[in-house]
């Protein structure tokens, strides 16, 4: 299939999503998205699941369990 076909038809999906106002089917189009992308699908956080983490962070920052910005580069160049 040529590229100007693929591109029409994405467009014309993206036309009918914007029309839908049902959530159900919203929700189902983007498992399906996520699903055929193998994104993972993501959970909301509660306010103390935040509020935890936050906290988790202080006390690394106090213990000064942390690492610079550089050395997180460093790091994520072998993933």
């Amino acid at each position: 299939m040529s590229q100007i076909n693929i591109q029409n038809r994405k467009l014309s999906i993206i036309k009918q999503v914007i029309t839908l106002n049902d959530d159900e089917i919203l929700k189902q189009v983007e498992d399906l998205i996520n699903t055929s992308l193998h994104l993972p699908d993501l959970k909301k956080l509660t306010k103390q699941e935040l509020v935890t983490r936050a906290e988790l962070s202080d006390t690394d920052i106090k213990n000064n369990d942390v690492y610079s910005q550089e050395d997180a580069e460093k790091s994520s160049q072998s993933w």
